[in-house]
């Protein structure tokens, strides 16, 4: 899901949460959502590829923007 689309279902109310993950290619780290559903949704960019953040400040941040007061960390182990 590209960031203008995430905007929109977090002002309409359809994401509950926010979720960082390691990158599964093993390279950083993507954002995720939780919608109403329960279902996780991937940011995109404009490709349509899962947007892969080098640090989870930058992925805190755009998480943030977008209203998420707090976001989760996961990191199996």
């Amino acid at each position: 899901m590209e960031l203008e689309r995430v905007k929109s279902d977090f002002d309409a109310g359809r994401l509950r949460e926010a979720v960082i993950e390691p990158s599964p290619t093993g390279n950083g780290w993507v954002l995720l959502f939780r919608e109403a559903d329960g279902d996780l949704v991937k940011l995109t960019d404009h490709g349509g590829m899962p947007k892969v953040f080098h640090g989870l400040d930058r992925a805190t941040k755009v998480a943030n923007e977008i209203g998420f007061a707090t976001v989760r960390v996961e990191e199996p182990f």
